[in-house]
């Protein structure tokens, strides 16, 4: 299948495996090397420029990722498109039928639901476009600063290792230079490969960062393009759908009618515009939140409803559930590229307890278990990986 013939979302999960494939090799790799090197001054100098010959051939194979990245952009920016066709039609059709010729469901002026040969418009609309060109620029930006820090990789892993060793040859404190190595490394490999730092100072590996960023990228363009369609059509009003665990950001905007520019004597009550929504953190990462038609007289809109303090409490618990599942999927990749059997041990022992603690949480919480979100592969169950032995 190419490029052309898959989905957004197939795209999305593609580009994710390339990164998180990568990082698995880069640890992998970086693991033989490490094991082969003597604990000495020399030795370590000497592991520098393999893994160096490492991370170019790791980059050679990443440097097809942009072209990518260019045809998620597009497909999400396609299906966003067909998407708000369909509902508009979907919707108008039914407005058609419960008037019964009462006026209500005739369509904008000017427009015309007819479709063209390929079932969708053939509408050019250029601010659409360049939303879809900015999204595409930023996520590829995203992609050339994840390839940047994996340069820095062979100088990093020296950082974390060489102080160690040289700390502890100096202390008499039992510990061989060995295992001082080791317990360096125990602690690089369960952050994975690291350097990606948010405005709340918490830190992204490799491969957390890049679906973060892809998926982000995606669900823009596909509201972008499903905006700029909707508005083709001469749609006015637009809604934002109820989900279920919504976080404080977006909580205050379910339900809401918005427009895409302000509206003199708008014709129902409206809260903001999307730009406004945009700015109190509608859409932020990860958010999965669409974008809808909101018909006057037509469309039902859900109860309004203030954040409770029990809203807040399970948020926190689904916030508190992640961490209890990265520190699984810290504890099985030191398990998976240990550099000694003693820090195998260590690492075997805290899979267990950072397991324990999340059985505890689903039997408190009635939570259900995400046992994928706890694979050091992550992510989407439709990406299938093996980690490199």
């Amino acid at each position: 299948m190419t490029t052309q013939d898959q989905s957004a979302d197939q795209l999305t999960a593609s580009l994710i495996a390339m990164y998180v494939i990568a990082e698995q090799e880069l640890l992998s790799g970086a693991t033989t090397v490490l094991r082969r090197t003597a604990p000495t001054l020399e030795g370590r100098q000497g592991m520098v420029p393999k893994l160096r010959l490492l991370v170019r051939r790791i980059l050679a194979r990443l440097a097809g990722s942009t072209s990518l990245a260019d045809a998620m952009i597009s497909a999400a920016t396609i299906e966003g498109r067909q998407a708000a066709h369909v509902a508009a039609s979907t919707t108008l059709v039914r407005r058609s039928s419960a008037s019964q010729g009462g006026g209500g469901g005739r369509v904008p002026p000017g427009r015309s639901l007819a479709s063209g040969s390929d079932g969708f418009f053939d509408l050019s609309m250029p601010h659409g476009e360049r939303a879809a060109q900015a999204i595409r620029d930023d996520v590829v930006s995203e992609l050339e600063d994840v390839r940047r820090r994996i340069t820095r990789l062979p100088d990093d892993i020296y950082k974390a290792i060489a102080p160690h060793g040289a700390i502890y040859q100096v202390v008499d404190n039992g510990v061989t230079p060995a295992q001082a190595q080791a317990m360096a490394w125990r602690v690089f490999a369960s952050q994975g490969v690291t350097g990606f730092t948010d405005k709340s100072g918490r830190d992204w590996s490799m491969s957390a960062y890049v679906e973060m960023a892809v998926r982000t990228a995606s669900v823009r363009a596909f509201n972008s393009s499903h905006l700029d369609r909707m508005l083709a059509l001469g749609i006015e009003y637009f809604t934002v759908p109820v989900t279920a665990h919504t976080c404080p950001q977006c909580f205050p905007w379910q339900g809401k009618v918005l427009t895409a520019v302000p509206v003199e004597n708008p014709a129902v009550p409206v809260s903001g515009t999307i730009a406004d929504a945009v700015a109190a953190g509608l859409w932020h990462p990860n958010c999965r939140h669409p974008l809808t038609a909101f018909f006057p007289g037509v469309t039902v809109l859900p109860e309004i409803r203030t954040w409770t303090p029990e809203d807040q409490r399970l948020y926190e618990l689904t916030q508190r559930q992640r961490r209890l599942e990265l520190e699984v999927r810290k504890a099985k990749r030191q398990l998976e590229y240990a550099a000694s059997p003693e820090t195998a041990a260590d690492a075997r022992a805290r899979v267990r307890r950072a397991q324990a603690k999340v059985r505890e949480f689903v039997q408190e919480t009635g939570f259900s278990r995400q046992s994928r979100r706890e694979q050091v592969d992550l992510s989407d169950p439709r990406i299938k990986l093996t980690i490199p032995r």
